[in-house]
């Protein structure tokens, strides 16, 4: 590999290491709201079954699985560009490796 393919590649590494560092800041994030409406969901229910079932009640529940239900998708798609991430730098980890010597580990 020549010095100016090595700096590429080694600039190409690093962006890919800082976009997967600010997916996985995204993704614990994600993960924080996720539990944070399975919790309030749960208590509502619990509320609902402990009050009996009420029009403002029922709103809420619905409202809840909704949140849920929108921070679970939103999880999925940070997953897949994470996932993303992880193969194209594997990709560019075994092209650097089959390439030289060397090796990113």
């Amino acid at each position: 590999m020549t010095v100016e393919r090595d700096a590429a590649s080694a600039s190409e590494r690093m962006r890919l290491v800082i976009a997967l560092t600010e997916v996985n800041s995204r993704h614990l994030r994600g993960e924080s709201r996720r539990a944070g409406a399975e919790i309030e969901l749960a208590c509502a229910l619990a509320c609902e079954e402990r009050d009996g079932v009420s029009q403002t009640g029922t709103a809420d529940v619905e409202q809840l699985r909704e949140r849920l239900s929108e921070a679970e998708r939103t999880l999925l798609a940070i997953e897949s560009e994470q996932q993303g991430l992880v193969d194209e730098l594997a990709r560019l980890d075994s092209s650097a490796s089959t390439g030289s010597q060397g090796d990113w580990q």
